[in-house]
């Protein structure tokens, strides 16, 4: 149904905005504030990074590299501009060039005595102008990166000044590979298959320590004027929204590379739902870029939405929250970036303008402004909470602190015991009575060094596993399987065969197990994770709810269940299990799955709601079904009655609104939505079908985004304009290629594997359905302007349909 989308800096398909248009000056949505264009193509084009010099002059990092292509006419290499008012006249008139050289260059910071620093994906160097001829003569390496991955914009970025003298910064994902980071004065930090992390040093370079991890990628950060830091990050594929984050020492923020890009594998987190990890400020806009402090606020970018972002702070406990408000808002060519604050007190942004990813020719950079004199406006004042969290990080905490119910002040407890190796290594986790105690021991413990840990107390883990609190099991079980501890599988194997699992426990438990043994995330579908989940399913003294999630997590084709046991299933008297085994069946396909769901439809004893979804059982070959269709559309329930007649229909929606015409479909779906025919809506080959491409709650495919959590992070007019103009926007690691063979044919489909040289390509279609080519077969491939995701719902679904579909996307499950 949904198209997907890529790495970072962009707008899945899913989230596109409108058809594109001729571009339009941004909407300023603060009365209060005008915006000028300063400066654009040919004299500034693909801007990142902007500073302003200490003289005024403004810097901006121009790039020429970023997904070069080989026909690309600009300069071989990135360049940092400088913009000057030469007459003295207020306004900048010259361009010149201040450093040129580098490659995926990201960020540019402004130091206090002048210096300029720069982070590239591969370094972090300081600049001078020693001569005052407004050009860098002066390179001082800060930290460098070692390591095989040269996407361009997943590694070093993000650039901070500290309050307290430190010069932060970030590593993105690096996509999962292993990496060495190397401070100036030689001190080495090691990592890969772990999120993002932030790190810290001094302004030379030395004294490299990691301050954070869990984050995606790290584009954007700032302190605000108490010494709070927040950073934007962007999202993995399948879990927006994109979030504001505030960064504490020792935070694990949730991601983990290892575990897949999706960010919905049970071992990662994005909001604090695993224990250890702490949860978003806000949700941000899609692809978010840059952050500043500004006018008593944080002010992002959103270069997906087209959008500049207020955030309004406000109290929390020992963590803040924020409300967002959109300041400016463009169309599909307004891109921002980058912040920088001017002397005279107006804010600067850079606007990449195009939705390409490779450098494209094209540049903005933007001045908003007060029309008269902001108002006043002081920062958010440090709670109580903030403050005893302050002094818990620097001391060594009470064990009770570790018993907080505030993620934020508990994370202080656990970093203040993290600094305190003796009292850690003195501890015996047997005589702690807390469950949440002896968790945060462990995190003290692995953020301390975890290794070590591991190597002096080997029994530890394994009996945190046989902890009653499964707060402390899923923690020992995140770190087994982080640090692939083949040692601890039979505890685990045995654990799960003698101790029933609590429901959030189970898809962690199960992670672990199959990560341990086949290295594979396999998105539910490895061999070693059916198996075991085939145990679960078929176990009659498993709990109806955890066989439900069991079979939610299955591959419905999983060659271990077999389609008698889903039979025995559906005739469950527990509702949500009978009818999650028979949209397993409908999954699983073929004759029988047919036979049963025909068979149910028609059984007037059964509950109304599980016929209905017999009746989506016969949705794929209807033609085939006609005279039980025929029968059910005259059945006295209306739920089963309204499911046959629309799996009957055979024509399209006659004179449907045009699918540009969001307010009035907008107008025409209003009502309360029947969330239960939405989620038939969501699986019925006569619905939606997005069950094709997309998960929900565990059902699907993962060729599309998963779309469990999209009622968290989108609007219902952004849902809306998604489904109805799927192209107007498609992620370009998520263009379909459009393939000439060499017997005349033309294939169109989204590339889900590349395979070796010799071996053949795998590619999925526009109706879901996979095909492979032999490459030697391919003689052209290029890019298609269409989504995967088929346009015309407005001609399958009618208003009412469309609204009950929305409406079950919308409302997240628990």
């Amino acid at each position: 149904m949904l198209s997907c989308r890529p790495i970072l800096f962009s707008l899945m398909g899913f989230f596109c905005l409108a058809s594109v248009l001729p571009a339009e000056a941004p909407r300023v949505l603060d009365p209060r504030l005008k915006l000028e264009l300063i400066a654009e193509q040919p004299h500034i084009v693909t801007p990142i990074g902007i500073a302003f010099a200490p003289n005024g002059d403004l810097l901006v990092i121009e790039s020429h590299t970023h997904h070069r292509q080989s026909d690309y006419q600009g300069p071989p290499k990135d360049r940092i501009r400088r913009f000057s008012d030469t007459d003295g006249d207020g306004k900048f008139d010259t361009w010149s060039t201040f450093y040129e050289g580098t490659e995926a260059t990201m960020s540019l910071r402004t130091s206090p005595d002048g210096s300029i620093y720069v982070a590239t994906r591969m370094e972090v160097f300081r600049l001078r102008d020693t001569n005052g001829d407004h050009v860098a003569d002066q390179r001082d390496e800060i930290a460098h990166l070692e390591t095989e991955e040269r996407y361009p914009h997943d590694g070093l970025a993000g650039l901070a000044l500290g309050p307290d003298g430190l010069l932060y910064f970030g590593l993105g994902e690096n996509l999962g590979a292993p990496y060495t980071i190397v401070g100036s004065d030689g001190t080495k930090l090691t990592g890969g298959g772990e999120g993002g992390t932030i790190y810290h040093c001094q302004m030379d370079g030395s004294d490299l320590q990691r301050m954070a991890t869990g984050v995606w990628n790290p584009f954007g950060m700032v302190f605000d004027p108490l010494g709070r830091l927040f950073m934007v990050d962007n999202d993995p594929d399948s879990r927006p929204p994109c979030r504001l984050l505030q960064i504490v020492p020792g935070g694990d923020y949730g991601y983990q590379f290892r575990y897949g890009r999706t960010g919905v594998h049970p071992l990662q987190a994005w909001n604090g739902e695993l224990p250890g990890t702490l949860p978003m400020v806000a949700g941000t806009g899609e692809a978010p870029s840059g952050i500043v402090w500004y006018a008593g606020e944080l002010w992002g970018t959103s270069w997906g939405d087209h959008r500049i972002e207020t955030f309004h702070l406000g109290h929390n406990g020992a963590g803040v929250q924020a409300t967002a408000q959109t300041v400016v808002q463009g169309d599909p060519d307004f891109r921002p970036v980058d912040f920088a604050i001017a002397p005279d007190g107006s804010l600067y942004f850079t606007d990449w303008v195009d939705r390409s990813y490779p450098v494209h020719g094209r540049g903005r950079i933007w001045r908003l402004s007060w029309k008269e004199q902001p108002v006043a406006s002081q920062p958010l004042p440090l709670s109580a909470q903030e403050e005893l969290a302050a002094k818990l990080r620097t001391s060594s905490p009470a064990l009770d602190q570790l018993d907080s119910a505030d993620p934020f002040l508990r994370q202080a407890a656990v970093y203040g015991l993290s600094q305190h190796l003796q009292r850690l290594q003195e501890i015996d986790l047997a005589n702690v009575s807390s469950g949440s105690q002896r968790a945060g021991i462990l995190e003290a413990m692995r953020w301390a060094n975890e290794r070590q840990f591991l190597l002096d107390r080997p029994e530890m883990l394994k009996k945190a596993l046989n902890d009653p609190d499964d707060e402390v099991r899923i923690f020992a079980m995140r770190w087994i399987a982080d640090l692939k501890q083949t040692d601890y599988l039979p505890q685990l194997k045995e654990r799960l065969q003698t101790h029933p699992p609590t429901t959030r426990e189970l898809p962690v438990l199960l992670s672990a197990i199959a990560w341990l043994e086949s290295g594979s995330v396999g998105g539910g579908k490895d061999i070693v994770q059916q198996r075991m989940l085939v145990d679960i399913i078929t176990d009659e003294n498993q709990t109806p709810e955890l066989r439900t999630i069991a079979l939610r997590l299955i591959d419905p084709r999983s060659e271990p269940l077999k389609p008698e046991q889903l039979q025995a299933m559906i005739n469950s008297s527990h509702a949500e299990l009978a009818q999650q085994a028979m949209r397993t069946l409908y999954l699983r396909g073929g004759e029988f799955a047919e036979k049963v769901a025909a068979e149910v439809a028609l059984d007037q004893s059964r509950d109304a709601t599980l016929r209905a979804w017999g009746v989506v059982g016969l949705s794929d070959h209807a033609d085939q079904h006609q005279e039980v269709l025929q029968q059910l559309a005259q059945d006295t329930n209306p739920i089963v009655r309204q499911e046959a007649e629309r799996t009957l229909r055979t024509e399209t929606i006659a004179n449907p609104l045009p699918p540009t015409d969001l307010d009035g479909w907008l107008q025409q779906i209003q009502g309360t939505a029947d969330i239960a025919a939405g989620s038939r809506t969501f699986f019925s080959s006569k619905g939606g079908y997005c069950v094709r491409c997309h998960r929900f709650n565990g059902n699907g495919a993962d060729i599309g985004p998963d779309l469990t959590y999209i009622g968290q992070r989108i609007t219902k007019r952004r849902l809306l304009e998604s489904i109805l103009q799927p192209s107007s926007e498609i992620a370009p690691m998520y263009v379909p290629k459009i393939l000439l063979t060499d017997d005349g044919h033309v294939h169109v489909g989204y590339p889900i594997t590349v395979a070796g040289i010799n071996e053949r390509r795998l590619f999925v279609d526009t109706t879901g359905k996979r095909f492979e080519l032999d490459p030697a077969t391919i003689e052209e491939e290029k890019d298609s302007a269409k989504s995967i995701m088929p346009e015309g719902f407005q001609q399958i679904l009618s208003p009412t349909e469309m609204r009950d579909l929305v409406g079950f996307l919308l409302a997240t499950p628990e």
